[in-house]
């Protein structure tokens, strides 16, 4: 026992050594006063290789996520902090490790040896709080832990399956959403990337529609170039596109593969869509601090309408499918801006740290008009209509996204979500600018897209624009808010399986996948605002339920609060909620 103790003491010390002149390239004993030495985007594999055998270390103490020094805690030797932000404000004798978080080092709080981090920074540190020296890359490391010791993960090997021509490949690719209008959409065609340092990107791919007998053309397409410019810690991309697709109303609430697999088995598609066809211009440029970045878009479009197809589903696949609502068509032009922050400590499984989502669109100009619809009761030939209701074109509209995620201890986080959208002026949008809540992607105690403003209790109508297609009047509302709040907590039992180390190089980058349990609570509320004189705000709603959380998969209970009908909605989700 005594004698593992030795080795394990020695072995650190000659581990800390090697990361001390792998880092800083001189002797400890030279390392005087807190100076910060930003080494550049990404650290080389070497340095990466010695910090990590230094971390997985038996003597040094490791924490996984937000972790707090509490005042007057003393902890000696080295510490590492993975995969979230540290916290001094109590004393480290000895060196500190954060990859991929940030060190914050308050008023009190002290750190006698060196600090490394890597895909972060140091937000502050008060004079002479650090007494070694600071090393600090920006960029992230992959990492993947199996059976408790920390490894990065390696390149992949390039793939060369499939058509190349030169440095070109030919792909042939399904698209994301399986749906009610165009079926699986098929693109193909030639992607081509240049190897330099700022690469250029193009595509430029054909989309055959699987359904076509109720859109416009049999086949669709999309051409995109991206030039980017500049340093990894400045770096600023700019591009344009040519389009001619399906788009959702919607697409925020559930991901693609659950918006798909809904369809495809349940004959249930949550979404709406429209076509457009056009081209854009944009830019985007990273901001100086972590995970922030913004951008801009200029977009000319035609926008048309569509009509519902027969794609075939698992079940209930005799039934009629959801009909599409009226949207506007016509050309518009507009310009946005989005700003995305996120500061979580893993974007797949968070708990910590804040994200947000913001964007602002204003309609430049263009020409809009509502197609009049007659009901179904009163006529069948809808050649006779006449033009339609001009919609505004020079409207102002937003959509901002913020979640905070905090772990309350080991086992145990609250995760808390505002969501807010539509009209910034008061202007009644275009049907297809609306918004509508319900469904297991926002209120799920509530019925699909059934806090709309009164959209779709509005009798059903027929379309001039697609021709005796039946359709709702109008999608939802001008405005909405939604908050949702989640407390979720680990069940102790279970573990990983597929150990990617039993299989031979080319699946080792590949993480191991986790089915510790975890039972979620949750609670949601909403409401819509019109802006509609004739049309009426909807009330504020509010959902409970809980759930059953293995991995990413999710088995959840939803039952309305507002509701006389209290009845149970269960569902399934394949990743988290939010």
């Amino acid at each position: 026992m005594y004698r593992r103790k030795i080795w394990s003491a020695a072995r650190s010390s000659m581990v800390s050594m090697m990361v001390s002149m792998a880092l800083l390239g001189m002797p400890a004993s030279t390392m005087l006063g807190a100076q910060v030495r930003p080494q550049g985007s990404a650290p080389p594999p070497e340095v990466v290789d010695a910090v990590l055998e230094l971390a997985n270390d038996a003597t040094t103490s490791r924490f996984e996520g937000a972790t707090r020094i509490a005042i007057g805690r003393t902890i000696s030797g080295t510490i590492a902090v993975v995969n979230g932000r540290l916290t001094v404000a109590g004393t480290v004798q000895g060196d500190v490790i954060v990859l991929n978080g940030d060190l914050e080092v308050v008023e009190g709080g002290r750190i006698t040896g060196r600090v490394w981090i890597a895909g972060g920074r140091l937000r502050s540190a008060p004079s002479e709080s650090i007494e070694g020296e600071v090393t600090q890359y920006a960029e992230r490391i992959a990492l993947v832990s199996r059976q408790g010791q920390l490894s990065r993960v390696g390149p992949r090997r390039v793939d060369r399956r499939g058509l190349y021509l030169g440095g070109t490949r030919i792909t042939v690719r399904t698209g994301t959403n399986y749906n009610r209008v165009e079926g699986l959409p098929v693109l193909f065609g030639p992607v081509f990337q240049t190897s330099s340092r700022n690469p250029l990107r193009f595509e430029a791919l054909a989309i055959w529609r699987t359904e076509d007998e109720r859109t416009r053309d049999r086949f669709g397409y999309t051409f995109r170039a991206e030039q980017t410019l500049g340093s990894p810690q400045a770096r600023i991309s700019i591009g344009g596109s040519a389009f001619s697709r399906v788009r959702a109303i919607e697409s925020w609430g559930l991901n693609d593969l659950e918006a798909s697999l809904s369809s495809f088995l349940f004959h249930l598609d949550h979404r709406d869509y429209y076509e457009e066809r056009g081209w854009s211009v944009n830019a985007r440029t990273q901001l100086p601090w972590k995970g922030a970045d913004i951008g801009v878009e200029y977009t000319d479009r035609r926008m048309s309408a569509l009509s519902v197809a027969a794609p075939w589903s698992v079940f209930e696949n005799g039934d009629p499918w959801r009909p599409l609502p009226l949207v506007a068509t016509g050309t518009l032009q507009t310009l946005s801006s989005r700003l995305t922050i996120d500061e979580r400590n893993d974007p797949l499984d968070p708990t910590d740290g804040w994200y947000l989502d913001g964007r602002i669109m204003w309609g430049t100009g263009g020409k809009l008009t509502l197609p009049n619809p007659v009901l179904r009761a009163e006529a069948t030939n809808t050649s006779d209509l006449g033009p339609g209701v001009p919609q505004s074109t020079s409207f102002r509209s937003g959509f901002l996204d913020v979640r905070r995620y905090a772990r309350l201890s080991p086992d145990h986080d609250l995760a808390l979500r505002f969501v807010a959208g539509g009209s910034l002026g008061g202007d009644l949008l275009p049907p297809q600018l609306q918004h509508a809540l319900g469904g297991e992607g926002s209120l799920p105690g509530y019925r699909l897209m059934s806090i709309d403003c009164g959209a779709r209790s509005q009798p059903l109508a027929r379309s001039s624009e697609t021709n005796a297609e039946v359709v709702f009047q109008r999608y939802g509302c001008s405005q909405f808010t939604l908050f949702q709040a989640e407390y979720r907590g680990r069940l102790p039992f279970g573990g990983s399986i597929w150990n990617p180390e039993s299989f031979d190089e080319a699946a080792s980058w590949l993480p191991g996948v986790d089915l510790t349990p975890s039972w979620v609570l949750f609670f949601n509320a909403g409401r819509g605002w019109s802006q509609n004189p004739d049309l009426p705000d909807t009330d504020t709603v509010a959902d409970l339920g809980g759930g059953l959380l293995i991995g990413k998969l999710g088995l959840y209970l939803a039952v309305p609060l507002t509701e006389t009908d209290r009845s149970l909605n269960f569902f399934v989700r394949l990743q988290k909620r939010f």
